[in-house]
C-alpha cells in the first residue's frame, strides 16, 4: 500500500466476552477472571491486554502500545515492559509450554493464545459485513481506470484473481477500487482481510474469521469457517499476502473447494500458485516513450506525470509543470520506473529541493525519499522500508543473487545472470531458479525480448537497494570483475559476428548495452581495479559508443584509458595497450563535431604503432577508421588515398573488403570531389555486391543500400535527372526507416533537406529539418543537431552571424558548410570558400564559384563574367547540369546586353532538363526565355 492508498480503517468487530485457556475477559467491564473468580491486575496491564485482543496475532509495535495505553503521557519504555511482565505473570504465560503473549525483540508484542468465542446464544453466527466494512479511500487511483476495469471483468468470470507487483506499485489502491465496484454484485457483500500486521502464518484463518466477526478455534479453524461460509456469496479482498503466502494459498484453496459462492481478490508481491488462480501483474504507471517529443501539457496525459504533479501541488500549492522543468520531471519519473510510492515520495521533496535538485540526488534515493505519510503502514513510509520488507522475505540464496544482479545497469538474460551470480557455491540451476523466483516476487521484471530470448532487468530502486547490499558484502569486487569480463566477452562476440552489407546488425542480447559497458569501464578504469581489462573494454566499446552517438563521452574514456595504461603498464606493454586505443580514437574522432584538429597527430602515431605491431587486419581496420574520419571532416583527398591503400591490402580472405570498404568510402569521396561518373560506377558496384558477411568492425551503422542511394540521389540531382533523383531519395528514406537512427539522419541531413530546398519545396525541407532536429535532440546526437540547427536558420531566412551557434557549427563541420553553400543566395561560408579554392571539395564548387562571382564589385562585370565562365566550365566537366543552369541564368542576368551566349546555354539546358515541374531554376529559365524572345 502506498501513501496514495491512505485509508480510513473501519473499527475491528470484537466480541464483548473473550475466552482463552482458563480465562474469561469481559471487554465492557475490562475484567479478567478464571475458574476461581476475578483476578487482580492493574488497569494499565488490562488495557494492554485489551489492545492486544483487538486483533489477535497482530504484532503491535512498542510505540503503538505506549500511545494507546498512555495517550497523553510521556513514559519510558521500561514502563511498558513492567506492565507486560505483570500481565504475563498473572496469566502464567510460559508455564507448561503455554504461551499467550509473544515478544518479537526490537519490534513489539502480539497475543498468540487460542481464543474461544463467548458460548452465549448466537455467539458463532455470521452477521453480514457492515456497510462500511471496506475502508474508504481518501485519494483517487490515478491512471488505473483501465486495469480496474480489466480486473473487474476477470473477477466476473473467475473466482480467484491475484494482483501481483513490486512494493509501492499501488496494489491495494487498485484492489480496493475493484472490490468497491463489485461488492454489490455479491449477495453477502465484500470483506477486507488485511494481513499486513500478521506475524504468524498459523493465524491467517483466524484473521479471516475476525474480519467476519468470528473467533475461530485454533485447533480446527477451517471447520468453523466452512460452516459459516458454505452458503454465502461473498467477495474476500485479502491484502498483503506475501509474508504468509503459503498459509493464504492453503486457506483459499480449501475454501474455494468447499464454499462455491466465495470469490477472492488477493494482493501480493508473488502469486499464490494454486489451481484456478488468475495472476494480474500490475504494471507501473504509464510514461511517455523516450522517443516522443512532448511539451508540458502533453506530458500531463501520462499517469506517472499526473501523480507527481498532483502530489507536488499538495505539498507546494505554487508548483506548476512548466516547459522549463518538464524534461526533468519526465526523466525523474522515468528513473523511478513509474512506481507510485517512489513518485509520491519524490514529489514530497519538491518544495525543499526542486525538480532538478531531486534529479541530481536520485542516487541517494534511500536517504532522500523518506517523507511518507504518517498514516501509511510503516513499511510504506520510506523507500528503505519498502525494500527492507521485500528483502527480508527472501531466502539466503535469493538475496545473494539479487545483490549480484545489481551490477547490471541494463537488461540481461539468464546466461548473463548465471555468469555474474555464479561463484562455485551457487549452482547454475540454483541461480536460474532464484532468478525466476525473484521474477515471481516482482524484484526482477521482464524486459523486451531480443531475438526471442527473454530479457530481465531490475527496477531502478531495486537496483540501488541491492547495490548497497552488495557493496557491504565481501565478494563485491569479484562480482564486478565477473560482470566486466562478461561484458568484454559480449563485445568480442559482437565484433566477431559478421553481417551482410545490406543492413547493419547488432543485438543487445550479446550483453553489451551502453549502460553496462559504461559501468564495467568505470569499475575497471576509474577505480583502477583492473587497468588492462579496462583498456580492452574501452577499445572494443568504440563501435557501441558510435552507435548511440556518444563520441565525445567515448573520447574522454579513451583518454582516461590511455593515461591509466601509461601510468601502470610496463614499458614493454605500453605500445600493445596503446594500439587498440589509438585505433578506436581515430575511428571516433570522425563522429565528433570538433574532432578535426585531433586527426593528423592521431594518424601519425597510429601508423608508427602499426608498423611495429599491427597485423594485416589491424592495418585494414586502422585505414578504414582513418578514411571514414577524414571523410567526416571533409578531407576527401586524404580519405580517397587511404581507400586506395585498403585496396592494395584487401586480398585473399580480405578481398570482400575491397568493395565493402574501399569502393563504398571511395564513392562518397569521388562525389564530394566532383568526380561524379567514377562515384556512380563504384556506388552501383556496392549496391550490387551483397550476401557476403563481413566483420562488425568493418560495417557501417548506415546500411550500404541507404548510403549509396543517398549519394546517387544527390548526384543525379546535380546532373539534372530530377525525377530519378527524387525516386532514389524516396527509396533511401524508406530504407532508413527500419535501420539505425543514423541512416535517417544521414538521409535527411545530406540529401532530403537540401534536395527539397533545391526543388523549391521549402515547406517540405523545413519539415524534414524539424524531423532531424527532433531525432538529434531525442538521441543526443550533436553532429546531426548542428545540421538541423543550421538548416532551420537558413530555411527561415535568418542570417548566420559570425560567432553565433550556427556559424560555429558550419565552421566545425566541413560537410555541413558544403551543403549550406548551395542553399543560400549570399556568399558561401568562409571555410567552404577556402576549401573550394584549394581543390579540397568539388561537388559544390561550381555553385560556390558562382556565388563568389556575384559578390564581385558591381562595376567589375568583366571579372564576374570571367569567374562565371570558369564556374560553368567546371560544372560541365562534372556533368552537373543543375549548377550549369544556375550559372547560365546568372550570366544572362548580370550582363543583359551581351547575354546571347548565356541565353543559348539556358535554352540548351532547359531543352534537356525541363520536366514541367516547378523547380525554381526551371521556372526562372522559362520566364527568362519568354521575356527575351
Amino acid at each position: 500500500m502506498t501513501s496514495s492508498e491512505a485509508v480510513q480503517t473501519a473499527p475491528v468487530l470484537s466480541p464483548a466476552v473473550i475466552e482463552f485457556g482458563p480465562f474469561r475477559y469481559d471487554r465492557a467491564r475490562r475484567e479478567i477472571s478464571d475458574g476461581q473468580g476475578r483476578l487482580r491486575l492493574g488497569s494499565r496491564a488490562l488495557h494492554i491486554l485489551d489492545v492486544l485482543l483487538e486483533e489477535p496475532g497482530r504484532l503491535y509495535s512498542r510505540e503503538e502500545l505506549v500511545t494507546r495505553v498512555w495517550p497523553q503521557t510521556v513514559v519510558e519504555e521500561t514502563s511498558l515492559r513492567v506492565h507486560v511482565s505483570a500481565l504475563r505473570k498473572v496469566l502464567g504465560d510460559g508455564q507448561g509450554g503455554v504461551r499467550y503473549i509473544a515478544n518479537v525483540p526490537g519490534r513489539g508484542y502480539a497475543f498468540v493464545g487460542e481464543l474461544r468465542a463467548d458460548p452465549s446464544p448466537g455467539g458463532d453466527a455470521l452477521a453480514p459485513p457492515p456497510a462500511d466494512a471496506l475502508p474508504a479511500s481518501l485519494s483517487r487511483p490515478i491512471g488505473r481506470e483501465q486495469v480496474i476495469a480489466q480486473i473487474g471483468e476477470l473477477l466476473a468470470c473467475e473466482r480467484l484473481v491475484s494482483i501481483v507487483g513490486a512494493g509501492g506499485m499501488g496494489k491495494t489502491t487498485v484492489a480496493l477500487a475493484v472490490t468497491a465496484g463489485l461488492r454489490a454484485t455479491y449477495a453477502h457483500g465484500a470483506c477486507l482481510v488485511d494481513l499486513s500486521r500478521l506475524s504468524d502464518p498459523a493465524l491467517v484463518a483466524g484473521e479471516l474469521g475476525q474480519a467476519l466477526g468470528l473467533i475461530v478455534p485454533r485447533d480446527n479453524p477451517l471447520a468453523m469457517l466452512e460452516a459459516a461460509l458454505r452458503d454465502k456469496q461473498m467477495l474476500f479482498f485479502i491484502d498483503n499476502c506475501e509474508h504468509v503466502v503459503d498459509a493464504v494459498a492453503s486457506l483459499v484453496d480449501r475454501l474455494m473447494r468447499t464454499c462455491p459462492g466465495l470469490a477472492f481478490l488477493a494482493t501480493s508481491r508473488e502469486p499464490l500458485e494454486i489451481e484456478a488462480e488468475w495472476v494480474f501483474k500490475l504494471p507501473p504507471l504509464s510514461l511517455p516513450d523516450v522517443e516522443d517529443t512532448l511539451d508540458a501539457q502533453d506530458l500531463l496525459a501520462y499517469p506517472a506525470i499526473q501523480l507527481f504533479v498532483e502530489r507536488a501541488r499538495a505539498i507546494s500549492a505554487t508548483f506548476e509543470l512548466t516547459d522549463a522543468h518538464a524534461p526533468a520531471v519526465r526523466q525523474l519519473c522515468g528513473f523511478l520506473d513509474g512506481i507510485p510510492l517512489a513518485i509520491e515520495l519524490a514529489a514530497a521533496r519538491v518544495d525543499s529541493l526542486g525538480v532538478q535538485g531531486l534529479l541530481h540526488r536520485l542516487e541517494n534515493a534511500f536517504e532522500l525519499l523518506t517523507r511518507g505519510r504518517r498514516t501509511a503502514l510503516s513499511r510504506h513510509r520510506t523507500l528503505q522500508a519498502v525494500m527492507d520488507w521485500s528483502y527480508d522475505l527472501l531466502s539466503d540464496s535469493e538475496r545473494l543473487v539479487l545483490q549480484r544482479l545489481s551490477v547490471f545497469r541494463g537488461a540481461f538474460d539468464l546466461d548473463g545472470a548465471v555468469t555474474v551470480a555464479s561463484d562455485g557455491a551457487l549452482t547454475q540451476q540454483r541461480i536460474v531458479e532464484d532468478v525466476l523466483a525473484l521474477c515471481a516476487k516482482s524484484l526482477v521484471v521482464p524486459d523486451a525480448a531480443d531475438d526471442e530470448r527473454p530479457l530481465h532487468r531490475l527496477l531502478y530502486i531495486t537496483r540501488l537497494y541491492a547495490e548497497k547490499q552488495l557493496a557491504n558484502s565481501a565478494d563485491a569486487a569479484a562480482v564486478h570483475r565477473r560482470h566486466a569480463t562478461f561484458i568484454l566477452e559480449g563485445l568480442q562476440r559482437a565484433r566477431q559476428a559478421g553481417a551482410g552489407m545490406s543492413r547493419y546488425h547488432w543485438s543487445p542480447a550479446l550483453g553489451s548495452s551502453i549502460a553496462d559497458v559504461r559501468a564495467a569501464i568505470d569499475w575497471a578504469l576509474a577505480g583502477e581495479n583492473d587497468v588492462e581489462l579496462g583498456v580492452q573494454l574501452t577499445a572494443l566499446a568504440k563501435r557501441l559508443y558510435a552507435d548511440v552517438g556518444r563520441a565525445e563521452e567515448y573520447l574522454q574514456l579513451n583518454a582516461l584509458a590511455m593515461a591509466r595504461a601509461e601510468a601502470v603498464a610496463a614499458e614493454s606493454d605500453r605500445d600493445r595497450l596503446e594500439l587498440p586505443l589509438r585505433m578506436a580514437a581515430v575511428f571516433m574522432t570522425g563522429h565528433a563535431v570538433d574532432g578535426r584538429e585531433l586527426c593528423r597527430p592521431l594518424f601519425t602515431r597510429m601508423r608508427e604503432l602499426l608498423d611495429r605491431l599491427g597485423t594485416k587486419e589491424d592495418r585494414i581496420e586502422a585505414l578504414y577508421s582513418m578514411s571514414t574520419t577524414a571523410f567526416g571532416h571533409g578531407d576527401y583527398r586524404l580519405s580517397l588515398a587511404l581507400c586506395e591503400e585498403i585496396r592494395t591490402l584487401a586480398d585473399g580472405d580480405y578481398a570482400p573488403l575491397s568493395i565493402a570498404i574501399s569502393d563504398r568510402v571511395a564513392a562518397l569521396n569521388l562525389h564530394a570531389l566532383g568526380r561524379n561518373d567514377a562515384a556512380e560506377t563504384l556506388a552501383r558496384r556496392v549496391l550490387a555486391f551483397n550476401g557476403v558477411r563481413i566483420g562488425r568492425q568493418f560495417l557501417s551503422v548506415v546500411p550500404f543500400g541507404v548510403s549509396m542511394r543517398v549519394l546517387l540521389a544527390r548526384l543525379q540531382w546535380v546532373r539534372g535527372d530530377f525525377e530519378q533523383a527524387w525516386q532514389m531519395l524516396t527509396e533511401a528514406l524508406e530504407g532508413s526507416m527500419n535501420a539505425h537512427v543514423f541512416a535517417l539522419c544521414q538521409t535527411l541531413g545530406t540529401a532530403a533537406v537540401p534536395m527539397a530546398f533545391w526543388r523549391g519545396d521549402v515547406a517540405q525541407a523545413s519539415q524534414w529539418a524539424r524531423d532531424l532536429w527532433e531525432v538529434a535532440e531525442r538521441q543526443s546526437l550533436p553532429y546531426w543537431r548542428a545540421f538541423a540547427l543550421v538548416f532551420m536558420r537558413v530555411l527561415a531566412g535568418d542570417a548566420i552571424k559570425p560567432g553565433d551557434e550556427a556559424a560555429i557549427a558550419v565552421a566545425q563541420c566541413a560537410q555541413l558548410g558544403d551543403v549550406v553553400a548551395t542553399m543560400r543566395p549570399v556568399g558561401p561560408p568562409p571555410d567552404t570558400r577556402l576549401r573550394v579554392e584549394a581543390g579540397e571539395v568539388g561537388w559544390c564548387a561550381p555553385e560556390v564559384l558562382r556565388l563568389l562571382a556575384l559578390e564581385a564589385d558591381c562595376d567589375a562585370t568583366d571579372m564576374a563574367m570571367t569567374r562565371l565562365e570558369a564556374a560553368l566550365k567546371l560544372a560541365e566537366e562534372q556533368g552537373a547540369r543543375f549548377w550549369m543552369l544556375r550559372i547560365a541564368l546568372s550570366m544572362a542576368n548580370i550582363a543583359p546586353g551581351t547575354a546571347a551566349p548565356a541565353l543559348a546555354t539556358v535554352r540548351r539546358l532547359l531543352s534537356c532538363l525541363d520536366d514541367g515541374s516547378a523547380i525554381p531554376e526551371l521556372a526562372a529559365a522559362r520566364a527568362l526565355l519568354k521575356d527575351r524572345a
